[in-house]
Parts: C-alpha cells; sequence; structure tokens
C-alpha cells in the first residue's frame, strides 16, 4: 500500500483494548489517527458448564470478544468440543488459546455466511452460541426454526464510554478526521450519538470504511452523505487498504 499523507486524519472508534494493532498499522502507513472509543466491552456473570459442553454438538463464537471474555470464565481450550468462529478475527482468538476450529469461517465473515454453510452440513441436535448481550439474533432463529435446540451463553456486554465535550470538540472541531473507521453496527450507532446535533454536519461529511455492507447500508440510513467503502476482508488489514481507496477515490483532503 502507497504511504499516504501525513495529513490525513483517521478517526479510530472500535474499542479502547482493541486499537493498539490497527493504531500502529495505521502509523506505520503514514497516516495521523485520532482515538475516540465508541464502544466499551465489559464482561458479565454467565456459567459455563462442562457438563453443558459436552453435551452440545456445535459451539459456536459470534467474536473475539466472546472468545476472549469466555476463556475467562471457563479457560480455554475446551477439549472434544467441535468449534465453529464466525470470523477471521475470532478464529484467530481461539487459536491463541489452543482451540481447534471444526471449519474455515466462510466469507463475508457474518451470519449470513454461517447459515449458508450450516444448511450444507448435517443438521446438529443442540448448538450453543456465545456472544454479546443483545446483537444479532439470526443464527439462532434460523436453527430454532430448523429443530435445533439452542443455548445461548453471553460473556460481555456493550456500553456507550462517556466523552467529555472537550474531546468532542478535540475531535469534530479543531483536527477533525478525514476517513473514519468503524467496525460494527453498535459503534456507529453509537459514534452518531456521541457527535450529537451538534457535530451532525461533520460527522455525516466524513467518509467511513465499514466491516460489512449491513453497517454500510446503516450509515446511509443514519444520514451519511458518502456510501462507505467496505473492507474486504473484513479487519484491520482490509481497513487499511479500504482506507487508502478512499483516498484514491476522494483525492487531496
Amino acid at each position: 500500500m502507497k504511504p499516504a499523507d501525513g495529513n490525513v486524519r483517521v478517526l479510530v472508534t472500535r474499542p479502547k483494548h482493541q486499537q493498539s494493532s490497527f493504531l500502529s498499522l495505521c502509523d506505520k502507513a503514514g497516516f495521523e489517527t485520532l482515538s475516540l472509543p465508541c464502544i466499551d466491552i465489559l464482561p458479565v456473570e454467565a456459567d459455563f458448564k462442562r457438563h453443558l459442553i459436552d453435551e452440545t454438538d456445535l459451539i459456536i463464537f459470534t467474536s473475539r470478544n466472546a472468545v476472549d471474555f469466555a476463556n475467562n470464565l471457563f479457560p480455554l481450550p475446551w477439549r472434544g468440543a467441535s468449534v465453529y468462529a464466525i470470523g477471521r478475527a475470532t478464529e484467530r482468538a481461539l487459536k491463541k488459546f489452543g482451540q481447534p476450529v471444526i471449519a474455515p469461517p466462510q466469507p463475508p465473515f457474518d451470519s449470513e455466511a454461517f447459515i449458508s454453510w450450516y444448511k450444507t452440513k448435517p443438521s446438529p441436535g443442540r448448538v450453543l452460541i456465545i456472544k454479546g448481550i443483545g446483537g444479532r439474533d439470526l443464527i439462532e432463529t434460523t436453527l430454532v426454526n430448523n429443530g435445533v435446540l439452542v443455548d445461548v451463553k453471553a460473556a460481555y456486554k456493550r456500553v456507550t464510554p462517556v466523552v467529555r465535550d472537550a474531546e468532542r470538540v478535540r475531535i469534530f472541531k479543531e483536527s477533525p478526521p478525514n476517513v473514519i473507521s468503524v467496525t460494527s453496527d453498535d459503534v456507529l450507532r453509537n459514534l452518531v450519538n456521541i457527535a450529537g446535533s451538534e457535530y451532525a454536519n461533520v460527522l455525516h461529511s466524513t467518509p467511513l470504511v465499514v466491516n460489512s455492507s449491513r453497517c454500510a447500508n446503516l450509515a446511509i440510513r443514519l444520514g451519511f452523505d458518502h456510501q462507505p467503502i467496505v473492507a474486504n476482508p473484513p479487519g484491520d488489514e482490509g481497513q487499511l487498504v479500504a482506507i487508502s481507496a478512499l483516498i484514491e477515490q476522494y483525492g487531496v483532503f
């Protein structure tokens, strides 16, 4: 990737504990970064009993946060478990703890991709989904409608950080970003709420890089002026390539 002009400012909105790797990549690419975590990930109490794992035909981890927080509650690897990861980052998190997966994640690494894969396999009798509180329930609903017994365990929750007015002035008025990196629908919604009506025009006029077509469509519904670019593949490397594409598309900022 061709180094970018140092004046190109990228707003990084992912959780604080997941920013360091992407900030480092942006720095190496020549971007100036602005950090504004738009979501916090916190643990919740959950009961991961060994018998539930043993009695489950398929365990689905929906995110790397699900892996990390589940590991804190019941250390991985879970021997003998058939485990599936929705995305590549989730798969990498599982492998970090020595947990094998039964198949690689399917592109474009979302719930719909899992369902397409699942429909080609023998239907499991019982499935355990490990996720955060809330979020999409497409997998659960599809499995239940197909007669599968589904257990859902929430290992974490998402909350909106409190952002001081001085920080909002710095981000949206004094040094407004040229590109915004968004990693989820929740992050995008929280970003809009944090900016508020006072900085809505600045926010909506700034090009976005997102991780899914679903998030891109949400951005348009929320009033963003430009069609977001979807990172392919989702994640740090794909986002970095997408930012470069935005620079090419919109020229010098």
